[in-house]
């Protein structure tokens, strides 16, 4: 549950909420830092501050590398991006101006024997997405979608099993990229 971030005292930094159980609290003080805005679950949150870039030249790729998050952009997906740009540098695969993995991938409508997968923040120079599904005996392929549909419904799992799923895209040159890998469990 969030803060109800209208208990806010204006001479104490923070945001506490004592009315739930399990008060949650938002103490980063620091300067540019305190907003007394809602703490809620990142699935549910966009980016609202400035829109921002960081721009790579690594020298074994030859090139300027761009990675930029926007004003509105989901936090899930930023932190997708964040995550592979951390495992992988900024480069091929992980910068927004050139082919890239998609971001924002996330398992819906669970069952015991079935899941959705859904993504977006597909490249503009994707040329299909292969979805990519290991329940601990490694990946298999589950199926492969054209640029723009992005969902592809797993049928036939295991209930109470833990799976993995990691989406690969392919551009017009054959390169691939590799999105973080996500997790869920079947229900019983």
């Amino acid at each position: 549950m969030a803060c109800n971030c209208n208990k806010c005292n204006p001479n104490k930094c923070g945001c506490s909420d004592p009315a739930l159980t399990n008060p949650c609290t938002y103490t980063d003080c620091s300067v540019g830092s305190e907003r007394c805005a809602e703490v809620s679950c990142a699935e549910c949150i966009s980016y609202c501050g400035t829109s921002f870039q960081v721009e790579g030249e690594p020298m074994e790729a030859g090139g300027n590398f761009l990675l930029k998050v926007e004003q509105g952009e989901r936090l899930d997906s930023i932190i997708q991006k964040l995550a592979l740009m951390i495992a992988e540098g900024l480069g091929e695969c992980t910068a927004d101006n050139v082919h890239h993995a998609p971001y924002n991938v996330y398992a819906a409508n669970i069952t015991s024997n079935s899941a959705i997968i859904l993504w977006n923040g597909e490249s503009t120079l994707t040329t299909q997405i292969e979805v990519f599904v290991d329940s601990g005996s490694g990946y298999v392929s589950a199926g492969t979608v054209s640029p723009a549909v992005l969902q592809l419904t797993l049928t036939g799992l295991t209930s109470a099993t833990d799976y993995k799923v990691q989406l690969v895209s392919t551009d017009a040159l054959a390169a691939t990229c590799s999105s973080v890998e996500i997790l869920f469990t079947t229900l019983i």
